[in-house]
Order: C-alpha cells, then sequence, then structure tokens
C-alpha cells in the first residue's frame, strides 16, 4: 500500500506537509504511511482521500481498479466539462495524471491567480492556441470575438 501512497502523493503533485494539511493529520504519519511504517490507514483518512482527491479506495488498498474514481459525470470514458467547476476537479482526472510534472505544477499555479483579467487573457490564449493546434476553420471567428473583447 505505501508504494500506491507515494504514487497519490506523486499524481496530485503535493509536498507531503501540504498533503498533511489538506488531510488533517501531521506530516509525520504521511511520512509513516508512504514509508510503510503504518500498514493500514484509518476508513476515515480513506473516505478523505476520496473526497479531496478522488482516490479510489479499493485502489489504494489492493492495487486494484483504477487510481482516481471516474468522476460522477463521465459519458462515454469522458468528463464533461460542466463536471470540472474549480482546479481540484481537473488536479483529479486522468488528464492532469498523464501530464508532466512542469505542466501539473503550471495548472495548480494557475489556481493562485486571483486577478480576472489575467485569467481572462489566460483563457483566451488557451483558447486561440487549442483552435490553432486543430487546425479549426474557426480560428478567424475566434480571432475576431477575441478583439471585440
Amino acid at each position: 500500500m505505501n508504494y500506491r501512497f507515494k504514487e497519490i502523493i506523486a499524481a496530485i503533485g503535493l509536498k507531503n506537509k501540504e498533503l498533511a494539511g489538506e488531510l488533517g493529520i501531521t506530516p509525520a504519519a504521511v511520512s509513516d504511511i508512504a514509508n510503510g511504517r503504518v500498514k493500514n490507514i484509518s476508513g476515515s483518512l480513506l473516505i478523505l482521500l476520496q473526497l479531496k482527491f478522488n482516490i479510489n479506495p479499493s485502489w489504494l488498498l489492493t492495487g486494484e481498479g483504477e487510481m482516481f474514481s471516474p468522476p460522477s459525470d463521465v459519458k462515454e470514458g469522458k468528463v464533461s466539462y460542466t463536471a470540472i467547476s474549480d482546479i481540484s476537479d481537473i488536479t483529479r482526472t486522468r488528464w492532469f495524471k498523464n501530464l508532466t510534472k512542469e505542466q501539473r505544477e503550471i495548472i495548480t499555479h494557475l489556481a493562485s491567480v486571483k486577478d480576472r483579467e489575467i485569467l481572462k487573457k489566460v483563457s483566451d490564449i488557451m483558447s486561440r492556441q487549442s483552435a490553432k493546434e486543430k487546425g479549426d476553420r474557426d480560428l478567424d471567428d475566434l480571432d475576431r470575438e477575441l478583439q471585440r473583447k
């Protein structure tokens, strides 16, 4: 189980101290679990991991299934954009897990930006880049829309 717990720590991109704070336990307790000094974690900790990070308790305990439980808003294996309401929802996706550490850090740091104007500009840039990469014929329409804003 400790190896899977280490995988969780790596996947969600938090330091032991940060994870401890999120779970309401000590950093030493996180270290004890990760290093195999704790053989069984409490049911309440399993529930917290599931609620806060969408961790599949069965996977953590047995290694069976996926690390992350599928969100309830999954259709044909894809998460609906409407199901994602904040950065913690994004960090629970398989897409996020498959990013490089640097990419995960960039996305996580965006969550700390509170200036709406900056966030809007980043959103516009990302929309344009996405359309450009897809080769969308609507790129000119998107450019016109962004210029009007």
